[in-house]
Parts: C-alpha cells; structure tokens; sequence
C-alpha cells in the first residue's frame, strides 16, 4: 500500500493550550498581513494544521485548574466578555493549610507568588475545546485522533525535519493488518511545532537525535492524581481553593495537594508528587486516597462522591531544564519543553506564550522561504525578550533547591523568592536517578501492608474503580504501546533491588508481576489497556528499560471536564 501524503504550511502537533494558541496567533497574522501586503506578497489560502493523539481535544487534559490569564488576554483580548468562553469560577477566597496526620494549621499567610484570588477556575478540557473551535473558525485544520509517530527528515539533511508521520489503524497485537487496517499519513511540513506536553515522544526523538538538552538540565517531573467529585446539592457556593501541604508526604518527597471548587455543585481534589521520590513504594494515587481520609479534608469533602478521575505528569524543571528550542525546521513548545513556573506551579499561560512566540517564528519562515536552524533561532531570542524568561528565569534554582527534601528545600526556596536565585543554574539529577533500593528504605521488611484504608468506592476509591471513572479505553487486540526492553529485569534485579515499584508508581495499575506457571515465578504483566498516558513509567523507572509510544490514535482518557 503506498502511503498518502499532504503538504502544509505549518503543522501544529498536540491539541493542548500551546499548539492551540499558536494555531490561532499564527491564522491571526496571516490575517493582519494580507489585508496590507501587495497582492504578489500575500499567504494566500495557508495550510495550517493541528493533530491531536486523543479522540478529540481536550479529550486528554487534565492538568492545571486555576488560570493565569496573561497570554490569553494578548491571544483574546475580549475572552472575559464572551459567552462561550468555559469559565467555571472565580477565585474569590483561598487558604493554605499544613497537615499533619490528623491535624490542620492554617498559614497565616499564603507566599505572593501562590495567590490566586481574582483568577478565572477552568476545566484545561473545556479551554481546550473553546480553543479548538476558535482555531477552526480560522481555518486551522484540526485533525483529533492522529498520533504522531515519527519525525520525517529531509532525504539530503538527516537533521532538517520535513514533517510527521501520523501512526497506523487497525493493526493487531502481532503487529498483522486486520480488517479495519488504515495506513498512516505523512504530514510534510515547512515547519513542524511540537507541543506534546511532557515527555512527548516526537519531542524527544528530536532531542535525542540533535542533542537539543546538551546545554541544559535533565527534565523532572511531578506526577497529579485528580478527581472531581459530585458534591450534595447547593454546598458548592463559591470559588474557593485550598492548597494543602504536610501529610500524607514524609519531609523526604517534594509535593502538595489542592482543592477547588468547580461549576454547579462539583470540587476537585488533587495531590502532586515529586517523581524524584527516594521511597521506592511512593503511588500517587494511594497518597491521594490518604490525603482525602485525613480529617480535615473529609469535612471539607463531607458528602462527596468521586465521579471522574485522572492522572498527568507536569514538568518542574523549569528555566534550568529548557532545551535548545529548535532545530532546522521544527521548534518545541510548551510543557514539551518544560515551560512550568515550578514556583508558581502554573504553566498553561507559559504554554501559550511559547506557542505565540513559535508561531511568529514559523510565520516570518513562510514569508522568507526560510525554516532553516539559523533562521528558526528566532524563536529562542523571542522568548528571552519576552515576559516569558522575565518569570522564569527567578525560579531556575527552585527544583534543585528542594531535591534534599522540604524541611531544606523550604529554607533555601525563601530566600531564592527574597534575595533571587544566584548567578547560576544549580545542576540536579534525572528523577529515576534519586530512587533508592528497598532495603535501603525498608531494611529487610516487605512493603507496608496498605490495610488503613476502607474502599467503599465512592469516596475512598480503589486504583482500578478510578481508572474506569477515567473513560480510558483501548483496543487490546494492537500492539502494547509500553515497550519493556528487557522483562528479565522485571522477574529479577528489579524485584530484588527494588520491589517491582511500577506496579506502585503507574496511577493506573498498568503494571502487575503475575504468577507464571510455567517458569514457576512471577513475571511482568502488562495491562496497557488500563494506561492513562501520564507516563509516569517511563520517567521513573529506575533501569529506564520501559518507553511509552503512542498507542492508536483516538484512544485514552476521556477527561471531558477534569
């Protein structure tokens, strides 16, 4: 079968904030210049395109609740007056409480650089919708349901990127067309903007492939676990957040809850945990189930009921983990690279300004012919100048000032808020790399018994009853999009060493070391179908033998509203 092709303009890759603002800035310049430019200088009828893994946008987000909303007033200057825009609340009272195991002290303040009150309350999902049919309106042509898979590469420049080849359909576990089988397309592009979100995989093959981190700190992430629950009816009456610190994290993890309330009478609750965690058994999800049977939260949560959950990796590296943002005709954008004030823990307005910033550099290449990496530089010089680099850069230290835990990370991040974060970039260690062996945690014990917690399943919710809340789905019958490169490891060094932590780790109990009849021990099962494309595996394992690929696209979580 011969594969089809299609040339375009631009090519946006993720249907997240980033690529979405990008898709629309770049469609509103392109506007603006031929309504003034000479008709032989005109863009005439400009093929921009946006694909999206998931079933449609905003299927797969989840990350961030409370907007910061900078970049889009610059991108929509009347999105306050506009009807259609999905905004749930407004942050009109907010607190910060420290937990212990059963007690709350509230903070008499709440640090500057925390404070939200005033900020619109969203769903990222419904953003992501609204930004969609406002790309669409322009023109763009939003493609939901298309993977990206590989880079395509000029055939005489193996380092100038053409485009991207969008995964098969319809291909069984033993990699056999079947019935339903549909070649993927080859988008080739003038130029390529990848916002995939963190640890994208088309943005790491070109990382990889052009050495685009050499120059920068690893990547480092936090995982969230987040739910929204159905409170009873007329409780929800205002926009309240609380931010929450302490249990049920020990002083070596780095991380935090939040509540916030929602439209109509719902309340999400979350916990980020630092994926550099020493604890080889830390598992987010069973934190977060803690964290809700604390007290405090269960009167704050009184008559709750979990009705959707879900589970994302954020980057926290910040400033001192941005890569080289650009290569010959590709750039990256977004949380694909690392634009999270890890002080703030915000990020959704950064990703916009990225994707602004990238799509006036691909809008000056079409107007030169010119996408080549000297040409596409500009977009690095853009985001120095810009309010983007003015926030960030003050928090290029505050990763590595928590990596020897809170009690410390807590003294030296107050004085990097008051006296600034020094010259320079105070290096840090990948995440897996901080993992410690069990015994070392645990001595020759097993793991804690997890036997303090009773599941009723609307409120204390097992890992599995969560995952079904998510509306993840996947076909079975394809292959595994979670690439164990050596299982061996699983059945032994890793059991010895480190109890199998995956099977802890992955919000979504992917993982399961399984009785084998036949070779008379317990060996990896993977239950792909469970994955919520976090990638949390993929980061935190600690022989970095597991890589997530994208499974068939149109497949995963379906948020809707997290």
């Amino acid at each position: 079968m011969e594969r089809e092709s299609m040339p375009v303009d631009v090519l946006f890759v993720g249907g997240g904030p980033a690529c979405l603002a990008g898709a629309i800035h770049l469609m509103d310049l392109i506007e603006k210049h031929n309504e003034s430019a000479p008709e032989d200088q005109q863009l005439e009828e400009p093929m921009i395109a946006l694909i999206e893994k998931g079933s449609e946008v905003g299927a797969h987000g989840i990350s961030g609740a409370i907007l910061d909303p900078r970049a889009l007033t610059e991108l929509i200057p009347d999105w306050q007056t506009r009807d259609d825009f999905p905004h749930e609340r407004t942050v009109d009272a907010e607190s910060m409480q420290f937990l212990t195991k059963t007690g709350a002290i509230t903070a008499p303040i709440i640090p500057p650089f925390l404070k939200d009150h005033g900020l619109p309350i969203i769903s990222v999902a419904k953003l992501e919708k609204w930004l969609a049919e406002g790309a669409e309106e322009k023109g763009v042509m939003v493609f939901p349901g298309f993977a990206g898979v590989d880079l395509l590469w000029d055939e005489d420049d193996d380092k100038r990127v053409t485009g991207v080849r969008t995964g098969d359909k319809g291909v069984d576990a033993h990699g056999e067309p079947k019935g339903t089988f549909e070649l993927g397309m080859d988008l080739e592009a003038k130029v390529t903007i990848l916002g995939e979100g963190p640890r994208g995989h088309l943005a790491r093959k070109l990382i990889e492939k052009l050495e685009l981190d050499k120059d920068s700190q690893p990547q480092v992430y936090e995982v969230g676990c987040k739910e929204l629950l159905d409170m009873p009816e007329g409780s929800v009456t205002r926009g309240e957040v609380t931010l929450l610190a302490g249990y049920p994290l020990d002083l070596d993890t780095f991380g935090g809850g939040f509540i916030y309330t929602m439209a109509g009478d719902k309340l999400a609750i979350g916990l980020l945990v630092s994926l550099n965690a020493k604890d080889p058994a830390m598992d987010c999800h069973y934190l977060l189930q803690k964290l809700k049977n604390h007290p405090f939260v269960r009167r704050k949560l009184a008559g709750g009921k979990v009705v959707k959950y879900g589970a994302k990796t954020v980057t926290v590296g910040g400033w001192a983990s941005v890569p080289k943002l650009y290569g010959a005709g590709a750039m990256l954008c977004g949380d694909t690279a690392s634009f999270l004030n890890p002080m703030r823990i915000k990020g959704i307005h950064l990703s916009m300004k990225t994707g602004m910033l990238a799509a006036e550099t691909a809008f000056a290449a079409l107007l030169s012919g010119d996408s080549s990496e000297s040409a596409l530089a500009a977009f690095a010089q853009k985001v120095d100048q810009s309010w983007v680099k003015e926030e960030m850069e003050p928090a290029k230290n505050w990763h590595s000032a928590f990596e020897n835990g809170m009690v410390q990370g807590g003294f030296r991040g107050g004085l990097q808020f008051l006296f600034g974060p020094g010259k320079d970039i105070q290096p840090f260690h990948a995440d897996y790399k901080e993992m410690r062996k069990k015994a070392a945690v645990y001595g020759s014990n097993d793991y804690p018994a997890r036997d303090d917690l009773t599941y009723d399943n609307e409120y204390i919710v097992d890992k599995l009853t969560d995952v079904y809340r998510s509306g993840t789905k996947h076909d079975e019958d394809q292959p595994c999009h979670l690439l164990i490169a050596d299982r061996e490891i699983c059945a032994t060094k890793c059991k010895e060493e480190y109890g199998n932590p995956c099977e802890r780790f992955c919000p979504a109990q992917v993982y399961n070391m399984v009785d084998n009849q036949e070779s008379g021990r317990k060996e990896m099962q993977v239950d792909f179908a469970n994955c919520v494309h976090c990638k949390t595996c993929d980061i935190r394992d600690p022989y970095q033998i597991i890589r997530w690929v994208p499974p068939e696209g149109g497949q995963g979580p379906e948020y809707g509203v997290l």
